[in-house]
C-alpha cells in the first residue's frame, strides 16, 4: 500500500531549486519575500527564521501560494521597470507594497519546507519538508530517484 510516512524526510546537501529572489526585507542577505522554484510556476514565500552570524548559515521557512505564479508577483511589484536577477532587493519606495503583498498571501500559502543554507541559490544544507508539503516538489521527486541523495530524519 502506498502510504505516506507520518514524518516527511529531511534531505541534506542538495542543489538549490531556487532561481530568483524578490527580497522585501534585506540585511546582509534576503530576509523575506518571494522566491522562484525551478520546477514550480507558483509564487513561493520565504522568511528568515534563524541566522548564525558566525557561520552565516540561515534558516528559512518556505511556503507556496498555489493560485498565484511567480510571474504574477513580478507583474504586481514591478510596474516601472523590470528587476535584475537573480536577487532583486525592492527599493525603499517599493518595499511597503512588497511587504503588504507578503502579508496578504501568507494566510493562503501552503508550507513546503524549512530550508537551511548559506545562500538560497547554493548548496541546501538541510531541506526539512513540512508535514503537509506538496507532493509535486521537483526537488523531492528528483531526490528520491537519485541514489546520491542522503535522506535522514533528525530526532
Amino acid at each position: 500500500m502506498g502510504q505516506q510516512s507520518e514524518n516527511p524526510p529531511s534531505l541534506r546537501h542538495l542543489k538549490s531549486p531556487f532561481s530568483k529572489v524578490i527580497a522585501t526585507r534585506y540585511y546582509d542577505g534576503p530576509m523575506e519575500g518571494f522566491v522562484a522554484h525551478a520546477d514550480w510556476p507558483h509564487a513561493c514565500l520565504f522568511q528568515l527564521i534563524d541566522w548564525d552570524r558566525e557561520t552565516d548559515i540561515r534558516t528559512y521557512e518556505v511556503s507556496r501560494v498555489e493560485a498565484l505564479s511567480f510571474d504574477e508577483v513580478v507583474e504586481a511589484l514591478f510596474r516601472q521597470r523590470r528587476p535584475t536577477w537573480p536577487v532583486w532587493v525592492l527599493a525603499s519606495g517599493e518595499r511597503e507594497r512588497g511587504q503588504k503583498l507578503v502579508l496578504e498571501l501568507a494566510p493562503r500559502a501552503r508550507p513546503v519546507a524549512t530550508v537551511t543554507t548559506r545562500d538560497l541559490f547554493g548548496d541546501i544544507l538541510l531541506w526539512d519538508a513540512a508535514d503537509d508539503a506538496p507532493l509535486s516538489s521537483g526537488l523531492l521527486l528528483a531526490t528520491h530517484r537519485s541514489a546520491r541523495a542522503v535522506t535522514s530524519r533528525e530526532p
